[in-house]
């Protein structure tokens, strides 16, 4: 392969931000703050190592919890040619070894504390320790840059592996241009740069965290990583937050409502926020106003995207006001993105009101599920507007349609909409009137099929009762939950999202 004569691979632009800020902090941890040059240096340490293995394209396992030791273990798979998985040691090990089964990881980056652990569940990996590679490896750049010849930005960067209907995780490709393409729009959408502070909140195996790592590798930004100890405990993250002046959020709105339900921001100094964005499910309208009483000078995003989209493929940068029991718009399409609404028919909707499904084209796409072929078919499909060319999309199972300013209008998982008596009822409609209540926390509308019944899961300061009448006054008849259970916490899954699967098993719905 010739000389690469300009930046095509996350490589690439990593080595121009490590020469031009080679002594600026990239990352900060409980333990550190990693500069580029150190960053980079420690990378190189890893590339070698797993250059040594003799793999090239495979899948590399990061198996830690996130840090800034994770931060340098994936730059240096990456490095290295190969790609990366980040499993956390708090997963669960029934989950670990379904990835492993699925994955088969030809490497294994871990700690020596860890080490154990990850012999059991994956007994025939090469394992490499973090520590034993940082004080006797000797990075050699020739060897690296040897390799990174090799490479094409089209080439995998990470696998994620999202939860599967059968019970076996599925594992989404991401490839380096999606990345590259999705935060170069981010850097100069948003003006992000060496002046960008981001507190990052999501775990590594969740793509909420993309941006967090990338945002640094590509643009010389800082990382501030919290802590999971201390997400559950609000002022001790914003003291964090404080400390190192973060002016920029990407957090899931489960986050974002918990600061405003305890009313966080009244009892706290005021940060220099410049972005507040979100992504990964609804967010209420009620808790966004609180936020934006606080923070009326800060930019809100609401951002949409399934995994299998690098994060975020639509946008709507909030710039009008909305009643608490408003739903937000997704917006439009990311730069060198196209999303398409279309019917049950395959044709495309261009008219306001009408629904259909969301498919996505362009270079968010990526490239599919990690040796399960049958799962890539159905949903990486071939353009239904056309068969002239080859033209993969991506079937979110996503129901959307357009207002009267033609944004796109989230409506509702395909699978959670339900035929009752007659009438199609979109949950996500029931869960949005119900968190524009100031008595409610948290919420979850289910369905029963069996018996029609909409079940109704919340957490706040009302009775069932009165909750049960002040639905009614805002829902039609056949909408208003027939089963309602009031819990003293809401339970969430390893991401952050309200649980619906362990919520429909506690209360007998699967």
């Amino acid at each position: 392969m010739g000389e690469r004569l300009m930046k095509c691979l996350i490589t690439d632009y990593f080595d121009e931000v490590a020469a031009k800020y080679p002594d600026d902090v990239a990352f900060v941890d409980r333990k550190r703050e990693i500069s580029f040059r150190q960053l980079q240096a420690e990378a190189f340490k890893v590339a070698t190592a797993v250059i040594d293995s003799g793999c090239f394209k495979m899948p590399v396992m990061i198996y830690m919890d996130k840090s800034s030791d994770c931060i340098a273990s994936f730059l240096g798979t990456t490095y290295s040619g190969n790609f990366y998985s980040p499993i956390d040691t708090k997963m669960p090990v029934s989950r670990i070894k379904k990835i492993v089964d699925t994955l088969q990881p030809a490497v294994v980056i871990t700690h020596a504390s860890q080490k154990e652990k990850v012999s059991e569940f994956a007994p025939h990996a090469l394992i490499l320790i973090y520590e034993e590679m940082m004080s006797q490896v000797v990075g050699n750049e020739n060897s690296v840059r040897a390799v990174t010849q090799r490479v094409v930005d089209t080439d995998v960067l990470y696998a994620l592996f999202t939860s599967g209907s059968t019970g076996t995780p599925k594992g989404v490709l991401i490839n380096q241009r999606n990345v590259i393409d999705y935060v170069n729009w981010l850097m100069a959408n948003y003006d992000m740069g060496e002046d960008t502070v981001i507190a990052n909140e999501a775990p590594f195996y969740f793509d909420l965290s993309v941006q967090d790592v990338y945002l640094p590798i590509l643009g010389g930004c800082k990382t501030v990583l919290i802590n999971q100890r201390l997400l559950a405990s609000p002022v001790r993250v914003w003291k964090e937050m404080i400390k190192y002046q973060v002016n920029t959020l990407f957090w899931i709105p489960s986050m974002l409502s918990l600061y405003a339900n305890m009313d966080i921001l009244a009892h706290v100094d005021k940060l220099p926020f410049k972005d507040i964005l979100f992504c990964g499910e609804v967010m209420p309208v009620k808790q966004l106003n609180y936020w934006r009483k606080y923070y009326p000078e800060t930019k809100f995003v609401n951002l949409y995207g399934p995994t299998e989209c690098t994060v975020a493929c639509t946008y709507y940068d909030i710039n009008r006001d909305f009643a608490d029991d408003d739903i937000l718009p997704i917006g439009k399409p990311c730069a060198n993105v196209d999303a398409m609404i279309i019917d049950e028919n395959d044709k495309l909707v261009k008219e306001p009101g009408v629904e259909g499904e969301l498919c996505i084209r362009g270079t968010t796409v990526g490239l599919g599920y990690f040796r399960n072929p049958e799962k890539t078919a159905q949903v990486f499909i071939q353009n239904p507007t056309h068969q002239d060319y080859p033209e993969v999309v991506y079937r979110t199972g996503d129901l959307v349609t357009y207002n009267e300013r033609h944004e796109l209008m989230y409506i509702g998982r395909r699978d959670f909409q339900v035929k009752r008596r007659g009438y199609r009822i979109e949950l996500g409609e029931i869960e949005a009137v119900a968190s524009s209540l100031p008595e409610v926390t948290y919420n979850c509308c289910l369905y029963k099929a069996d018996t029609q019944d909409l079940v109704f899961v919340y957490t706040g300061d009302i009775a069932v009762d009165e909750l049960k009448q002040k639905l009614a006054i805002r829902l039609q008849e056949y909408m208003v939950p027939t089963v309602f259970y009031k819990r003293e916490t809401m339970r969430f899954n390893l991401n952050g999202k309200i649980d619906r699967l362990a919520l429909g098993k506690e209360y007998g719905l699967n």
